[in-house]
């Protein structure tokens, strides 16, 4: 492909750098811009995610979640490697408490197979060889490949990294207009591109709309707060999950160890006001309230995939001692109150299909003339990034030829 194309990338966290990363290797553009509303790339959801890099056993086979993880994984665990982001190679054990939730487990099992997942279906006889301190009913599964990476540290090694590659870095500008292949920030500045990805997170469906992409969906985001040990810990080799329902996108309250050895329990999944509303009325943006408010209040009242019950079930573990009595379920370990403190909370910006009355469960990419939006970029979309980069950008090179 001829080197005279510019691409514009708005969006600053892992998504858009990896995407200025891979198009920025393939020396495939004129010139690489990527612009990002924080003073700082990957502030929001990159850097305030558990960490954790999925090994693509949880989703729904020939999804492209499915289609992605797995070599999502190898992909990502292997730039940290090669990077020396700080890293931590625990695994995961994914445990169940009765014959009902064996079955799910197992179907979990059926999926890491199909998607190619590295994953073992293993008795509880041999959980003590894996994670000792985990609780589980006659079975586990074993996912080798479940690592936990330092998300700011990575963002740091992508930071240094695009700038090397002469990615053009514009921080503290926000889209807010749009007009025949020029977009306008908040200080009226103008940028004229050949091809346009919206990698813009929370607000990516926001500035689809803009632009003229109109979708079935809303946002409905939620808030994911944990509670991180004061002390680092020693006692535990490996992650500790429990089945999740399988009808939601959350995975339940779980223990995870962090790349420097500190133990954190969570997430939850409350429901918030705004896709950066993490502390009570804090960063609560206007434009957002009243569709989101609408939406939830419609949600609740009809219970619709089980919203008023999950609203409930989060508001409890509002409160310290409720996570703490959920994760004391997956391990022997006697967890206390005084050794854990609130964490940084993040939030999970989820896409929901108001026509159909369902959450978006899998990623959402609308391509659109010299435009790519990547919509409902949720867990894995982390562990995903690399992976996502190669395959949006193959797409964009098939449009440009």
């Amino acid at each position: 492909m001829a080197k005279s194309n510019t691409l514009l990338i708005v969006g600053g966290g892992i998504v858009g750098m990896t995407l200025a990363r891979e198009a920025a290797l393939r020396n495939d553009f004129s010139k690489i811009t990527l612009i990002e509303k924080e003073e700082q790339l990957g502030f929001h959801a990159s850097s305030r995610n558990s960490g954790v890099i999925h090994a693509g056993f949880y989703y729904a086979p020939n999804s492209k979640k499915a289609l992605f993880c797995s070599e999502a994984n190898t992909l990502l665990r292997d730039y940290c490697l090669t990077n020396k982001v700080e890293l931590i190679k625990t695994g995961k054990v994914v445990v169940c408490k009765d014959e009902k939730e064996l079955e799910i487990l197992y179907e979990l099992y059926e999926r890491g197979v199909a998607n190619k997942s590295k994953i073992y279906f293993l008795d509880e006889k041999e959980l003590k060889h894996y994670e000792s301190l985990a609780i589980t009913n006659s079975k586990f599964i074993w996912s080798p490949n479940t690592w936990s990476a330092n998300p700011k540290d990575l963002i740091k090694k992508l930071n240094f990294e695009l700038k090397e590659l002469g990615v053009n870095i514009i921080l503290n500008r926000k889209i807010v207009a749009f007009e025949n292949n020029i977009i306008i920030d908040n200080k009226n500045y103008k940028y004229e591109y050949d091809f346009l990805i919206n990698a813009a997170g929370a607000y990516s469906l926001k500035l689809a709309k803009m632009m003229g992409i109109n979708t079935n969906y809303v946002l409905l985001p939620f808030r994911g707060m944990y509670l991180k040990s004061n002390q680092k810990v020693r006692n535990f080799n490996a992650h500790i999950y429990p089945v999740p329902n399988i009808k939601q996108p959350f995975l339940g309250i779980h223990t995870t160890l962090t790349s420097d050895g500190y133990l954190k329990l969570g997430p939850t999944a409350f429901p918030v006001f705004s896709p950066e509303n993490y502390r009570f009325f804090e960063g609560i943006d206007l434009d957002f309230l009243p569709s989101i408010v609408f939406n939830q209040l419609k949600l609740f009242i009809n219970n619709s995939f089980g919203y008023r019950n999950l609203a409930f079930q989060e508001f409890n573990n509002l409160f310290k001692d409720n996570i703490l009595s959920a994760a004391q379920k997956l391990t022997k370990y006697k967890l206390n109150s005084k050794d854990f403190s609130w964490y940084t909370p993040g939030i999970r910006a989820q896409l929901f299909d108001n026509k159909n009355e369902i959450l978006e469960m899998d990623f959402v990419n609308v391509k659109n003339s010299n435009q790519y939006h990547i919509l409902n970029s949720i867990s894995p979309a982390w562990t995903c990034s690399f992976k996502t980069a190669k395959y949006v950008i193959d797409e964009i090179e098939k449009i440009i030829k």
